[in-house]
């Protein structure tokens, strides 16, 4: 009896049972959607908090002096890039390097009338700035951003503070690099919404504006990196360091906001906790079908043995219907899921992440590669939970089969 004669039959068993079937199959179904659905979910949610923290302001990589990693000193002097303008030209030439932007970052004092309040400073050139983070004018809640050198864009929480609006005069004060305290005037341009927690003190000045204020011409604390393709930049990273050689660091996002990663661990860690859960039900859901199936045939196995069918051809056939209730549960489940998902992305989940004041959007999405997997591991799962009743079946000898009933 070959394998196609053993598909056509275990075919006909599961048709023959309907019910039954239909049962498992829905078993199988339902968590296959269950993890396609969260799946997608929280690849949408990683996307968006990996998109906020590359393009609202991270970058993709960055570039600092060496020794930058290492250091304790809170002055922004302490590893200036000097000539930022050739390193910034070397590090563009490299391939897979799309936009490079120098920026200045700083502790620093908010002056408004006669507040002063502690704030985080980013100086960036608007140009350059807007190719490397382009949600930075997402990020905007009203006004503008810092098109010229006065403009000062400060966050939404800290304008409420200050009682801020836009074209309120307000100062930035820092000690320049002789360590004397200095300030540059200017007028809020614009109010911004913070997307971590860290980032309700900030402030972004026009990159003149910080070099006048620190008096350091033509310098910059770091150079913020745009990649071609994010899935590269541990390559990119690498082809920086040979390019820039010893005296830079090159440190990629991961690295820089190491939370972001082990938060995404974790999700996907529990996600796996899940995964193993259903995979538990759909082992026992077939089991247990197969081995209800086993106790109805007894005499039609008993029969089948008797005629000359080979115990490893019986022990094939209740294999070859688990794996069948595995293809075929797991594919609807994918194909639901798939569905499900897609309404999702079109509608859009909106959350507001801790410590942000700016509402995210999540689209969910799944790839093609992952519902293969969900559906390969259905499979896999339900041939694996067949083998007990298969084994079972193949052990029957006939006279006491024929004679059970």
């Amino acid at each position: 009896m070959g394998g196609i004669v053993l598909f056509r039959l275990a075919l006909r068993n599961l048709v023959r049972h309907r019910r039954r079937t239909l049962v498992t199959l829905a078993a199988v179904a339902v968590g296959i959607t269950a993890v396609v659905g969260v799946r997608g979910v929280l690849d949408g949610l990683q996307g968006v908090l990996i998109d906020g923290v590359v393009e609202g302001g991270t970058g993709a990589l960055q570039i600092h002096r060496a020794g930058w990693a290492e250091s304790l000193d809170a002055s922004p002097f302490a590893l200036l890039i000097e000539d930022v303008d050739a390193v910034a030209a070397k590090a563009a030439a490299v391939d897979d390097v799309v936009a490079v932007a120098p920026r200045l970052v700083f502790p620093g004092l908010l002056s408004v009338g006669e507040q002063s309040l502690i704030a985080r400073v980013t100086a960036v050139d608007p140009v350059r700035e807007v190719k490397v983070s382009p949600q930075r004018a997402q990020q905007l809640v009203s006004g503008g951003g810092v098109a010229q050198p006065g403009d000062v864009v400060i966050g939404a929480e800290l304008a409420s503070v200050a009682g801020a609006s836009e074209g309120t005069v307000a100062a930035v004060l820092a000690g320049d690099v002789d360590g004397v305290l200095n300030g540059v005037d200017g007028k809020v341009s614009g109010r911004s919404a913070a997307i971590a927690q860290g980032e309700k003190r900030a402030v972004i000045l026009h990159l003149e504006s910080a070099r006048a204020l620190l008096r350091t011409p033509g310098a910059a604390s770091e150079i913020a990196v745009a990649v071609r393709d994010r899935d590269d930049v541990d390559a990119v990273a690498a082809r920086l360091r040979t390019a820039l050689g010893p005296g830079f660091e090159v440190h990629t996002w991961m690295q820089l906001v190491p939370f972001v990663s082990d938060a995404r661990a974790t999700q996907n860690a529990v996600l796996s906790v899940l995964t193993g859960v259903f995979l538990v039900v759909i082992l026992l859901g077939v089991a247990n079908t197969l081995l209800m199936s086993v106790m109805e045939r007894v005499r039609e196995i008993g029969t089948l043995v008797a005629l000359g069918m080979r115990r490893r051809k019986v022990l094939a056939l209740f294999v070859i219907e688990g794996g069948l209730l595995g293809a075929l549960g797991a594919i609807t489940g994918c194909a639901v899921g798939v569905v499900i998902v897609t309404l999702l992305a079109h509608k859009g989940i909106v959350l507001q992440p801790p410590g942000a004041s700016l509402p995210a959007t999540i689209h969910p999405v799944t790839s093609l590669l992952f519902l293969v997997r969900m559906t390969a591991l259905g499979i896999a799962g339900a041939v694996v939970a067949s083998f007990l009743p298969a084994w079972r079946a193949s052990r029957m000898r006939p006279v006491e089969a024929l004679s059970s009933i």
